[in-house]
């Protein structure tokens, strides 16, 4: 799964002005008249790395296997193919076109780069620091990128982690999932409790040296490196009770990450825990222990001081996950991807592209890459003539308007910003917002809230008005305009809304009359 935004820099002077356009507000709520909104220029790049010591139990991701044997030198010397063909990947990929319609695609360098896998943490640091030099030389990439890295416990020690750091990692994801023996057995994850505990250890101390020694360094500089580290829990795993949880969460808390996520179990179709398990029944958690899961992952860590600002996602101040934000705002930003599985996004009217999930296949792919060439800005990644300059039916353009909606709808509601109603009112039609609250306000009370964003003022959105929307004013009285401008959003309440989060989604998708023409 790809995890992690960054902001765009501002728009330079000359440069097309349809880079950072709006989408058509003429006439948003008629079908023929709609367009996207045009994507800022693309400043994130997520890069798979496939490699892992084994597959756990819960996990379908696109992986290879390497075993126990990962210094060997055929393993090596896989990864050193692997990491080829990356490199020959990053450098035949065509800027994003709102990238090149902006202008010198170099004044738009990486603000975002995640390494996701697999393992990525199994791959030789001079490996890792080739990709990241092969992104700097096409994309650039800014001095205080985030760049982030999954890393699991027992597969690195503390040379190996200061080679990462020095070859420009600055944020490491370290995949924990639990602090208990038996649960980490009955997943098949490859790491002890103790390695673990080590390895939160090492990595909070070289995240600590590695901020001092970039303070130092650099102290006088307004483009400073930010170093931190998450740590990764999984609710609902077999054999995960209340008590064995809750003393997770109290040992993830003792190590003093800057960032907790907390994904709950997914059980996919053809995982050994498909075959093994049915939800709620033997060593599996039931709904209700899960809920109580989800509620005490909530109260214990916003008590210690983590906004919650994503279902899953768990900060201290100013330490959200930049990369992950842009996958939750993926209607204003999008990201280049590279290696086996990785699904990029880089043209608002094109659909996501996501690489083959073998290997062979996905050499195969890169090898038929044309080479690299300077293209026009009507073109995308491919070359083929950019869909803002074709002809759409009604239908189409209907179709494309409901599925962008819906994109807005699923990714904000997860999180703690929630969506704009002004924004979607512009981009979707000012009849929209009024659709939105009127199934929210058959919703349980309690659920989801209408709030100025600002937060100072907010209204369970069971009582909120749902009829004759106007701009920044759904919280407002006739005669009272204190609260106009301050803009207005719907969000998920914490834990309760964000709970059902899936359900609430899901009923606003099949009941929103804008939607209809999925």
């Amino acid at each position: 799964e790809q995890r992690a935004g960054g902001v765009s820099p501002p728009l330079r002077p000359g440069a097309p002005r349809r880079a950072f356009a709006a989408a058509s507000t003429d006439d948003t709520s008629s079908p023929s008249a709609w367009r996207p909104a045009p994507l800022e220029p693309v400043t994130s790049a997520y890069v798979h790395l496939p490699f892992c010591r084994r597959r756990c139990y819960y996990c379908d991701f696109a992986i290879s296997v390497v075993g126990d044997a990962v210094e060997s030198d055929a393993v090596r010397q896989g990864m050193e193919a692997y990491v080829d063909r990356v490199c020959r990947e990053i450098e035949n990929t065509p800027f994003a076109p709102s990238t090149a319609a902006a202008g010198d695609e170099k004044d738009y360098p990486l603000r975002t780069v995640f390494f996701g896998g697999g393992t990525p943490s199994l791959v030789p640091p001079d490996l890792l620091r080739r990709v990241l030099d092969a992104l700097r030389s096409k994309f650039g990439l800014e001095p205080d990128a985030e760049v982030s890295m999954e890393m699991d416990p027992g597969t690195f020690d503390d040379a190996k982690l200061d080679g990462y750091l020095r070859s420009g990692v600055t944020r490491v994801s370290l995949g924990v999932q639990s602090f208990d023996a038996d649960v980490l057995k009955l997943a098949g994850r490859a790491h002890t409790v103790s390695e673990a505990r080590a390895a939160c250890a090492a990595v909070a101390q070289a995240m600590r040296d590695a901020q001092k020694r970039e303070d130092e360094e650099h102290e006088f500089s307004d483009k400073k490196k930010s170093f931190s580290w998450s740590l990764d829990l999984i609710g609902g795993l077999p054999g995960l009770t209340s008590e064995v949880w809750r003393a997770s969460l109290a040992e993830a808390v003792f190590f003093a990450p800057d960032h907790v996520s907390v994904y709950d179990l997914q059980i996919e179709e053809g995982t050994p825990f498909h075959k093994w398990y049915e939800p709620g029944e033997g060593v599996m958690p039931d709904d209700e222990t899960g809920a109580a899961m989800f509620r005490d992952a909530s109260a214990v860590l916003r008590d210690k001081g983590f906004e919650h600002y994503e279902v899953s996602s768990y900060a201290k101040p100013s330490k959200r996950c930049r990369h992950n934000q842009v996958y939750w705002n993926s209607g204003r930003q999008g990201w280049y991807a590279f290696g086996m599985a990785a699904t990029s996004h880089v043209d608002a009217f094109g659909e996501r592209v996501a690489r083959p999930r073998k290997m062979r296949d996905w050499e195969s792919w890169v090898d038929a890459m044309p080479p690299f060439r300077v293209q026009n800005a009507s073109e995308n990644v491919y070359g083929d003539v950019a869909k803002e300059t074709k002809t759409f039916t009604e239908t189409e353009i209907a179709e494309l308007r409901a599925s962008a909606l819906m994109e807005r709808l699923m990714l904000g509601l997860r999180t703690r910003d929630g969506i704009d109603l002004d924004l979607i009112a512009s981009e979707f039609g000012p009849h929209v917002p009024g659709e939105i609250l009127e199934v929210l306000a058959e919703q349980p009370a309690g659920l989801a809230v209408v709030a100025t964003r600002d937060g100072k003022d907010e209204r369970d959105a069971a009582s909120a008005p749902a009829v004759s929307y106007e701009p920044s004013a759904l919280l407002c009285d006739d005669d009272d305009d204190a609260l106009r401008g301050s803009g207005t959003v719907v969000r998920l309440t914490d834990p309760e809304g964000l709970m059902v989060s899936t359900e609430v989604i899901s009923t606003l998708v099949a009941r929103l009359p804008s939607l209809e023409k999925l």
